[in-house]
């Protein structure tokens, strides 16, 4: 049971919910209404009063709106990976980042040279690379093209743990999450089911129309 508040304004007010193990939960809603707010309260970046318990042996893997840019630009695309990567992983660094979209003639390039894209696309490979069992992401989408998108879809699919994504991207969300928290008016209403069966039960012709509620 969660409460945020900045000053006087509340952003949340007597939240009580649970995600399961393995369940893949979609934040959604207009900008302001807090989903970043309650990701960064779930991965420990945020204050709050009330009550949050992780579960046990659980292991957060958060990427921020931001998280692209908190890449050290001097490295390259294989010293980033390098720096993290442990066990078997090390030896089959070129094949992740491969599947990544980065091929040989990219892995010596400095982070600084990359596009908005690429560094999202290495940012995301770098937080795969770890042995995390809960994903909490914040618009994971944003600066990433449809092929860029439809690889980190297919490599979330392939993810064996619990997830929690921030996204206003319909197609991104269809097929991946499997329990839709709708937040307005500083409350979340819980709906099992993916965001496809979301929009019809709410009437929504697309996931844009959120956004746009009063």
């Amino acid at each position: 049971k969660l409460t945020k508040s900045y000053g006087h304004l509340n952003v949340f007010r007597n939240l009580d919910f649970v995600i399961l193990q393995n369940e893949a939960v979609a934040f959604i809603g207009k900008n302001g209404e807090g989903k970043s707010t309650l990701a960064k309260i779930i991965t420990g970046h945020l204050d709050y009063e009330g009550y949050l318990k992780i579960g046990h042996n659980v292991n957060i893997g958060y990427f921020a709106q931001n998280q692209a840019d908190l890449l050290d630009q001097n490295k390259t695309v294989y010293q980033t990976m390098d720096d993290i990567a442990v066990g078997d992983a090390r030896k089959n660094i070129r094949g992740i980042l491969g599947s990544f979209l980065f091929d040989d003639d990219d892995i010596d390039k400095k982070v600084s040279v990359l596009s908005g894209g690429e560094k999202t696309r290495l940012a995301i490979a770098c937080m795969l690379l770890r042995p995390y069992n809960l994903l909490v992401m914040d618009e994971p989408t944003d600066h990433l093209d449809m092929v860029s998108k439809d690889m980190l879809k297919n490599a979330l699919l392939h993810f064996g743990g619990t997830m929690i994504i921030v996204s206003h991207d319909r197609d991104f969300l269809s097929g991946l999450s499997d329990k839709v928290f709708d937040f307005h008016n500083h409350k979340i209403k819980q709906y099992t089911g993916g965001i496809e069966e979301y929009l019809y039960k709410n009437k929504f012709e697309d996931i844009n129309e959120v956004g746009l509620r009063k």
